[in-house]
């Protein structure tokens, strides 16, 4: 993952949900400099609930798809 940087940006793309994703993708192929920034912190692969035996466990709480399920310091309650 790259650091800081004082680059400029041409296109900034905040939340890389379905929708952010879809465009950072769309816009790979242009000459601009895009930025997609998303909420909370790096998971490490290692990391991930289907590593672990009790992957089933993890996806109903800490791992849970639903943020105010999931409850992190990171996420905020949706609707």
């Amino acid at each position: 993952m790259p650091g800081p940087s004082n680059d400029p940006v041409d296109v900034l793309i905040i939340g890389a949900g379905a929708s952010g994703a879809a465009v950072a993708w769309s816009l790979a192929e242009t000459r601009m400099h895009i930025v997609c920034m998303e909420q909370g912190d790096w998971t490490k692969p290692s990391e991930y609930p289907t590593n672990f035996v009790d992957w089933e466990q993890r996806i109903t709480g800490p791992d849970h798809i639903d943020p105010n399920v999931r409850g992190r310091e990171t996420d905020y309650p949706i609707n």
